[in-house]
């Protein structure tokens, strides 16, 4: 037997105008999961990869675990729940966020552990 490779990171790649509401949504989670040292670890890294340099055409390429995309993806569903309907345009941006990331179900089977 060889042991277990880790899984290659997925790579969630943002526009410039994508990445202030990503942060918001984690910065959020983290402050809702103050009991919970592994999703708020989860989620810093998430938001120090938001703080790097996008490419040259403006496009910030994110590599994420399977957990830090199923917290994204968490943090980013539970802001667009809370917006209201004028806050239209951030809305549309975390659609398009969600958009970029796999299907529910793929997110329902990543374990946190």
């Amino acid at each position: 037997m060889t042991p277990r490779e880790p899984e290659p990171p997925y790579r969630l790649l943002l526009d410039l105008d994508e990445v202030p509401p990503a942060a918001s949504a984690l910065r959020l989670l983290v402050s809702d999961e103050a009991h919970e040292p592994k999703i708020r670890g989860l989620a810093r890294d998430v938001l120090a990869a938001l703080e790097e340099i996008p490419d040259e055409r403006g496009v910030l390429t994110v590599a994420l675990t399977p957990e830090q995309m199923k917290i994204t993806h968490s943090a980013v569903r539970l802001l667009l729940n809370d917006l209201q309907r004028e806050q239209a345009a951030e809305r549309d941006r975390l659609r398009a966020i969600l958009e970029k990331l796999p299907d529910e179900h793929t997110m329902r089977a990543i374990v946190i552990s």
